[in-house]
Protein backbone atom coordinates (compact mmCIF):
# COMPACT_ATOMS: atom_id res chain seq x y z
CA UNK A 1 0.00 0.00 0.00
CA UNK A 2 1.31 3.63 -1.22
CA UNK A 3 -0.14 6.86 -2.29
CA UNK A 4 0.10 7.01 -5.91
CA UNK A 5 -2.09 8.13 -8.62
CA UNK A 6 -4.12 5.80 -11.09
CA UNK A 7 -3.64 8.23 -14.16
CA UNK A 8 -0.01 8.56 -13.31
CA UNK A 9 0.44 4.59 -13.59
CA UNK A 10 -1.77 3.76 -16.67
CA UNK A 11 -2.22 7.44 -18.18
CA UNK A 12 -1.24 8.94 -21.52
CA UNK A 13 -1.69 12.35 -22.39
CA UNK A 14 -0.66 13.50 -26.04
CA UNK A 15 0.41 17.13 -26.23
CA UNK A 16 1.54 19.06 -29.09
CA UNK A 17 5.00 18.79 -27.64
CA UNK A 18 5.29 16.01 -25.42
CA UNK A 19 3.93 12.78 -24.02
CA UNK A 20 2.95 12.93 -20.54
CA UNK A 21 1.46 10.41 -18.43
CA UNK A 22 -1.39 12.88 -17.32
CA UNK A 23 -2.61 16.68 -18.17
CA UNK A 24 -3.64 17.66 -14.43
CA UNK A 25 -1.57 20.55 -13.08
CA UNK A 26 -2.23 20.65 -9.33
CA UNK A 27 -2.34 24.68 -9.74
CA UNK A 28 -2.75 24.59 -13.44
CA UNK A 29 -0.27 26.51 -14.27
CA UNK A 30 -0.72 29.21 -11.57
CA UNK A 31 3.03 28.63 -10.38
CA UNK A 32 4.23 27.15 -13.57
CA UNK A 33 3.50 23.28 -12.07
CA UNK A 34 3.61 21.38 -15.87
CA UNK A 35 2.28 17.38 -15.68
CA UNK A 36 4.47 14.18 -15.67
CA UNK A 37 6.64 14.20 -18.63
CA UNK A 38 7.56 10.78 -20.53
CA UNK A 39 9.02 11.87 -23.68
CA UNK A 40 9.56 16.21 -24.41
CA UNK A 41 9.51 17.25 -27.78
CA UNK A 42 7.38 14.41 -28.60
CA UNK A 43 5.69 14.47 -32.29
CA UNK A 44 4.55 11.00 -33.13
CA UNK A 45 7.35 8.44 -32.74
CA UNK A 46 6.46 5.41 -31.14
CA UNK A 47 8.61 3.77 -28.10
CA UNK A 48 9.38 0.55 -27.52
CA UNK A 49 6.46 -0.99 -24.74
CA UNK A 50 9.72 -1.60 -22.48
CA UNK A 51 10.60 2.05 -23.04
CA UNK A 52 7.23 4.02 -22.38
CA UNK A 53 6.86 1.52 -19.02
CA UNK A 54 10.15 1.80 -17.63
CA UNK A 55 9.66 5.78 -18.02
CA UNK A 56 6.05 5.66 -16.49
CA UNK A 57 7.40 3.38 -13.67
CA UNK A 58 10.21 6.14 -12.53
CA UNK A 59 7.33 8.24 -11.66
CA UNK A 60 5.76 5.53 -9.69
CA UNK A 61 9.08 4.61 -8.31
CA UNK A 62 9.11 7.74 -6.08
CA UNK A 63 6.17 6.94 -4.75
CA UNK A 64 6.56 3.58 -4.30
CA UNK A 65 9.71 5.02 -1.69
CA UNK A 66 7.23 7.01 0.04
CA UNK A 67 8.13 10.48 -1.99
CA UNK A 68 6.06 12.44 -4.47
CA UNK A 69 7.41 13.31 -8.14
CA UNK A 70 7.60 17.43 -7.87
CA UNK A 71 4.70 17.68 -10.92
CA UNK A 72 2.31 15.99 -8.52
CA UNK A 73 2.57 18.10 -5.49
CA UNK A 74 -0.87 18.44 -4.30
CA UNK A 75 -2.77 17.30 -6.85
CA UNK A 76 -6.40 15.98 -5.23
CA UNK A 77 -5.92 12.73 -7.70
CA UNK A 78 -3.25 10.95 -5.53
CA UNK A 79 -4.69 8.63 -3.12
CA UNK A 80 -3.91 5.35 -0.62
CA UNK A 81 -4.34 1.81 -1.38
CA UNK A 82 -2.82 -1.03 -2.87
CA UNK A 83 -1.63 -0.59 -6.35
CA UNK A 84 -1.85 -3.44 -8.75
CA UNK A 85 1.67 -3.53 -10.69
CA UNK A 86 0.46 -4.38 -14.16
CA UNK A 87 1.87 -2.57 -17.29
CA UNK A 88 -0.88 -1.12 -19.17
CA UNK A 89 -2.76 2.11 -20.33
CA UNK A 90 -6.47 2.59 -19.41
CA UNK A 91 -7.12 6.76 -19.58
CA UNK A 92 -5.66 8.31 -23.06
CA UNK A 93 -5.76 12.03 -23.35
CA UNK A 94 -5.37 13.74 -26.74
CA UNK A 95 -5.01 17.53 -26.43
CA UNK A 96 -2.36 18.08 -29.55
CA UNK A 97 -4.75 19.71 -31.73
CA UNK A 98 -6.21 23.40 -31.52
CA UNK A 99 -8.19 23.82 -34.91
CA UNK A 100 -11.55 25.43 -34.14
CA UNK A 101 -14.47 27.21 -35.56
CA UNK A 102 -15.73 28.88 -32.45
CA UNK A 103 -14.16 32.16 -30.48
CA UNK A 104 -15.06 31.55 -27.32
CA UNK A 105 -14.17 34.45 -24.88
CA UNK A 106 -12.71 31.82 -22.04
CA UNK A 107 -10.81 29.69 -24.03
CA UNK A 108 -7.24 29.49 -23.09
CA UNK A 109 -6.16 28.69 -26.43
CA UNK A 110 -7.59 32.02 -28.28
CA UNK A 111 -4.97 34.54 -27.79
CA UNK A 112 -2.84 36.27 -30.57
CA UNK A 113 -0.06 34.66 -29.80
CA UNK A 114 -1.12 31.15 -30.31
CA UNK A 115 -1.93 29.79 -33.60
CA UNK A 116 -5.06 27.29 -33.51
CA UNK A 117 -4.02 24.54 -36.05
CA UNK A 118 -5.09 21.17 -37.56
CA UNK A 119 -1.03 21.00 -38.71
CA UNK A 120 0.02 18.44 -36.21
CA UNK A 121 1.62 15.14 -36.27
CA UNK A 122 -0.82 11.56 -36.64
CA UNK A 123 -2.29 10.34 -33.53
CA UNK A 124 -3.80 7.03 -35.12
CA UNK A 125 -0.66 5.20 -36.00
CA UNK A 126 0.35 5.88 -32.14
CA UNK A 127 -2.73 4.49 -30.96
CA UNK A 128 -3.35 1.54 -33.50
CA UNK A 129 0.27 0.42 -32.34
CA UNK A 130 -0.28 0.55 -28.70
CA UNK A 131 -3.80 -1.07 -29.55
CA UNK A 132 -2.45 -3.96 -31.29
CA UNK A 133 0.52 -4.62 -28.71
CA UNK A 134 -2.21 -5.05 -25.57
CA UNK A 135 -0.53 -2.04 -24.30
CA UNK A 136 -4.36 -0.44 -24.09
CA UNK A 137 -6.34 -2.31 -22.06
CA UNK A 138 -10.25 -2.78 -23.48
CA UNK A 139 -12.75 -0.69 -21.41
CA UNK A 140 -10.50 1.91 -21.34
CA UNK A 141 -11.25 6.39 -21.16
CA UNK A 142 -10.34 7.95 -24.35
CA UNK A 143 -10.63 11.85 -23.26
CA UNK A 144 -10.49 14.72 -25.94
CA UNK A 145 -9.32 17.74 -25.53
CA UNK A 146 -7.52 20.83 -27.79
CA UNK A 147 -9.71 22.31 -30.58
CA UNK A 148 -13.26 21.51 -31.99
CA UNK A 149 -12.81 17.28 -32.34
CA UNK A 150 -15.10 17.47 -35.62
CA UNK A 151 -13.18 19.32 -37.73
CA UNK A 152 -9.67 17.26 -36.63
CA UNK A 153 -8.57 15.32 -39.42
CA UNK A 154 -8.13 12.30 -37.26
CA UNK A 155 -11.82 12.81 -35.67
CA UNK A 156 -13.46 9.81 -37.80
CA UNK A 157 -10.59 7.72 -37.58
CA UNK A 158 -10.29 7.67 -34.01
CA UNK A 159 -13.92 7.09 -33.55
CA UNK A 160 -13.71 3.85 -35.37
CA UNK A 161 -10.40 2.59 -34.02
CA UNK A 162 -11.95 2.85 -30.50
CA UNK A 163 -16.14 4.22 -30.38
CA UNK A 164 -17.66 2.41 -33.25
CA UNK A 165 -16.58 -0.80 -31.70
CA UNK A 166 -16.56 -0.01 -28.40
CA UNK A 167 -13.25 -0.71 -27.57
CA UNK A 168 -13.20 2.25 -25.03
CA UNK A 169 -15.33 4.81 -23.17
CA UNK A 170 -15.10 8.13 -24.98
CA UNK A 171 -15.67 11.09 -23.68
CA UNK A 172 -15.12 14.03 -26.01
CA UNK A 173 -15.94 18.13 -25.74
CA UNK A 174 -17.82 19.63 -29.05
CA UNK A 175 -19.55 23.04 -29.56
CA UNK A 176 -21.69 21.15 -31.64
CA UNK A 177 -21.70 24.34 -34.92
CA UNK A 178 -20.32 20.97 -36.80
CA UNK A 179 -22.99 18.04 -36.86
CA UNK A 180 -20.91 14.79 -37.11
CA UNK A 181 -23.04 11.47 -37.86
CA UNK A 182 -19.98 9.85 -37.24
CA UNK A 183 -20.11 10.85 -33.46
CA UNK A 184 -24.07 10.68 -33.41
CA UNK A 185 -23.50 6.59 -33.95
CA UNK A 186 -20.89 6.14 -31.47
CA UNK A 187 -22.96 8.34 -29.03
CA UNK A 188 -26.07 6.13 -29.98
CA UNK A 189 -24.39 2.64 -30.59
CA UNK A 190 -21.53 2.71 -27.99
CA UNK A 191 -20.21 3.90 -25.06
CA UNK A 192 -19.28 7.27 -26.07
CA UNK A 193 -20.52 10.99 -24.71
CA UNK A 194 -20.29 14.81 -25.74
CA UNK A 195 -20.10 17.89 -23.39
CA UNK A 196 -21.61 21.46 -25.07
CA UNK A 197 -20.71 24.23 -23.58
CA UNK A 198 -23.83 26.33 -24.63
CA UNK A 199 -23.54 28.73 -21.67
CA UNK A 200 -26.50 30.85 -23.00
CA UNK A 201 -30.39 30.71 -23.42
CA UNK A 202 -30.15 32.99 -26.20
CA UNK A 203 -28.73 34.04 -29.74
CA UNK A 204 -27.62 37.21 -28.49
CA UNK A 205 -26.11 35.95 -25.34
CA UNK A 206 -24.21 33.03 -27.52
CA UNK A 207 -22.65 35.76 -30.20
CA UNK A 208 -21.12 37.51 -27.28
CA UNK A 209 -19.53 34.90 -25.59
CA UNK A 210 -18.49 32.80 -28.41
CA UNK A 211 -18.27 35.53 -30.67
CA UNK A 212 -19.67 33.36 -33.98
CA UNK A 213 -22.89 33.29 -35.79
CA UNK A 214 -23.51 29.74 -34.75
CA UNK A 215 -26.29 29.54 -32.56
CA UNK A 216 -29.18 28.22 -34.94
CA UNK A 217 -26.36 25.43 -36.31
CA UNK A 218 -25.41 24.48 -32.57
CA UNK A 219 -29.45 23.75 -31.95
CA UNK A 220 -29.67 22.35 -34.91
CA UNK A 221 -26.62 19.73 -34.05
CA UNK A 222 -28.15 19.22 -30.41
CA UNK A 223 -31.55 18.24 -31.93
CA UNK A 224 -29.89 15.32 -34.16
CA UNK A 225 -27.33 14.71 -31.28
CA UNK A 226 -30.68 13.87 -29.29
CA UNK A 227 -32.75 12.39 -31.53
CA UNK A 228 -32.50 8.49 -30.11
CA UNK A 229 -33.20 7.98 -26.24
CA UNK A 230 -29.63 6.78 -25.54
CA UNK A 231 -28.05 9.59 -27.36
CA UNK A 232 -29.88 11.62 -25.51
CA UNK A 233 -28.55 10.32 -22.06
CA UNK A 234 -25.01 10.76 -23.76
CA UNK A 235 -25.32 14.51 -23.67
CA UNK A 236 -23.51 16.84 -21.24
CA UNK A 237 -24.61 20.43 -21.26
CA UNK A 238 -22.91 22.89 -20.26
CA UNK A 239 -22.95 25.67 -18.63
CA UNK A 240 -19.99 27.78 -17.73
CA UNK A 241 -20.24 30.75 -15.45
CA UNK A 242 -19.31 33.98 -17.35
CA UNK A 243 -18.72 37.07 -15.15
CA UNK A 244 -20.60 40.15 -16.58
CA UNK A 245 -21.88 37.86 -19.43
CA UNK A 246 -24.44 35.16 -18.49
CA UNK A 247 -23.98 35.33 -14.23
CA UNK A 248 -27.81 35.56 -13.72
CA UNK A 249 -30.80 33.28 -13.81
CA UNK A 250 -32.81 34.70 -16.18
CA UNK A 251 -30.27 33.63 -18.69
CA UNK A 252 -29.77 30.61 -16.94
CA UNK A 253 -33.94 29.63 -17.12
CA UNK A 254 -33.34 30.60 -20.74
CA UNK A 255 -30.79 27.58 -21.17
CA UNK A 256 -33.26 25.23 -19.08
CA UNK A 257 -35.86 25.71 -21.09
CA UNK A 258 -33.55 24.74 -24.39
CA UNK A 259 -32.88 21.27 -22.29
CA UNK A 260 -35.80 20.65 -21.95
CA UNK A 261 -37.27 20.92 -25.46
CA UNK A 262 -34.32 19.26 -26.40
CA UNK A 263 -35.12 16.15 -24.12
CA UNK A 264 -31.59 17.05 -23.03
CA UNK A 265 -31.84 16.25 -18.95
CA UNK A 266 -27.96 16.24 -18.04
CA UNK A 267 -26.15 19.36 -17.09
CA UNK A 268 -22.96 20.98 -15.81
CA UNK A 269 -22.76 24.07 -14.19
CA UNK A 270 -19.09 25.74 -14.27
CA UNK A 271 -17.36 29.06 -13.56
CA UNK A 272 -14.94 30.48 -15.78
CA UNK A 273 -11.48 28.83 -15.42
CA UNK A 274 -9.63 32.65 -16.12
CA UNK A 275 -11.43 33.85 -12.90
CA UNK A 276 -10.69 30.98 -11.19
CA UNK A 277 -6.80 31.22 -11.80
CA UNK A 278 -7.01 35.26 -11.59
CA UNK A 279 -8.08 34.99 -7.82
CA UNK A 280 -6.21 31.68 -6.59
CA UNK A 281 -9.32 29.59 -6.73
CA UNK A 282 -11.23 32.17 -4.26
CA UNK A 283 -14.56 32.11 -5.43
CA UNK A 284 -16.76 34.65 -4.59
CA UNK A 285 -19.73 34.50 -2.30
CA UNK A 286 -21.95 35.98 -5.23
CA UNK A 287 -20.76 33.09 -7.67
CA UNK A 288 -21.21 30.56 -4.82
CA UNK A 289 -24.95 31.39 -3.96
CA UNK A 290 -25.56 32.34 -7.57
CA UNK A 291 -24.24 28.33 -8.49
CA UNK A 292 -26.57 26.75 -5.60
CA UNK A 293 -29.57 28.85 -6.77
CA UNK A 294 -28.59 27.40 -10.18
CA UNK A 295 -28.53 23.80 -9.05
CA UNK A 296 -31.29 24.09 -7.47
CA UNK A 297 -33.72 25.62 -9.65
CA UNK A 298 -32.09 22.97 -12.16
CA UNK A 299 -32.90 20.03 -9.68
CA UNK A 300 -36.60 21.16 -9.09
CA UNK A 301 -37.30 20.33 -12.91
CA UNK A 302 -35.93 16.87 -12.72
CA UNK A 303 -32.16 17.93 -14.40
CA UNK A 304 -28.94 15.56 -13.29
CA UNK A 305 -26.51 18.54 -12.57
CA UNK A 306 -22.84 18.06 -11.75
CA UNK A 307 -20.37 20.83 -11.25
CA UNK A 308 -17.11 20.66 -13.00
CA UNK A 309 -14.55 22.94 -12.22
CA UNK A 310 -12.29 22.58 -9.63
CA UNK A 311 -13.90 23.06 -6.71
CA UNK A 312 -17.46 22.83 -8.45
CA UNK A 313 -16.83 18.98 -9.16
CA UNK A 314 -19.27 16.08 -7.90
CA UNK A 315 -21.69 17.88 -5.69
CA UNK A 316 -24.65 17.60 -7.15
CA UNK A 317 -27.63 15.37 -5.66
CA UNK A 318 -27.16 15.05 -2.30
CA UNK A 319 -27.75 17.62 0.19
CA UNK A 320 -24.53 16.60 2.43
CA UNK A 321 -22.43 17.15 -0.52
CA UNK A 322 -23.71 20.17 -1.66
CA UNK A 323 -23.43 21.53 2.07
CA UNK A 324 -20.23 20.51 2.38
CA UNK A 325 -18.91 21.84 -1.36
CA UNK A 326 -20.40 25.41 -0.13
CA UNK A 327 -18.25 25.36 3.30
CA UNK A 328 -15.20 24.50 1.16
CA UNK A 329 -15.64 27.16 -0.96
CA UNK A 330 -16.75 29.92 1.46
CA UNK A 331 -13.37 29.17 3.42
CA UNK A 332 -11.90 30.45 0.40
CA UNK A 333 -13.69 34.10 -0.13
CA UNK A 334 -11.14 36.63 0.85
CA UNK A 335 -12.28 39.52 -1.39
CA UNK A 336 -14.96 41.51 -2.88
CA UNK A 337 -17.50 41.40 -5.92
CA UNK A 338 -15.33 42.35 -8.73
CA UNK A 339 -12.36 43.41 -6.94
CA UNK A 340 -9.48 45.13 -8.88
CA UNK A 341 -8.12 42.22 -10.80
CA UNK A 342 -11.55 40.71 -11.67
CA UNK A 343 -12.56 44.16 -13.22
CA UNK A 344 -9.24 44.59 -15.46
CA UNK A 345 -9.87 41.13 -16.47
CA UNK A 346 -13.11 41.62 -17.93
CA UNK A 347 -12.42 45.48 -18.75
CA UNK A 348 -9.14 45.03 -20.68
CA UNK A 349 -9.41 40.86 -21.43
CA UNK A 350 -6.25 40.00 -23.63
CA UNK A 351 -8.25 37.61 -25.81
CA UNK A 352 -10.75 40.99 -26.91
CA UNK A 353 -13.66 40.29 -25.49
CA UNK A 354 -15.07 43.98 -24.29
CA UNK A 355 -16.68 44.18 -21.09
CA UNK A 356 -20.75 44.14 -20.74
CA UNK A 357 -22.19 45.87 -17.64
CA UNK A 358 -23.84 43.77 -15.11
Amino acid sequence: MYKCCKILKHGLCFFDNMLASCCFSPVDQIDGQVPPVLYDKYKGQIPSKDDLFERINNHVEIFRKGGCPKECKDCYHIEEKDWDEDNYIDYITITHFSICNADCIYCSNNNEKYERTNNTYKIIPVLKNFKDQGIIKKGCELHIGGGEFTIYHECDELLDLFAINNYARVFVPTNAIKYSDKLFQAMDKATTYIIVSLDCGCKRTYHKIKRVDAFNKVIDSLKKYASTEKSREAIRLKYIIIPTYNDNITEFKKFLKIAKKLGIRNLIIDIDARYSRVTNYRIDDYFINLAQEMNEIALKQNFITEFYSFYFQNTNDKQTKKESFLSKLKKKIYFKYFDNNIKKLYKNHKYGAKRIEY
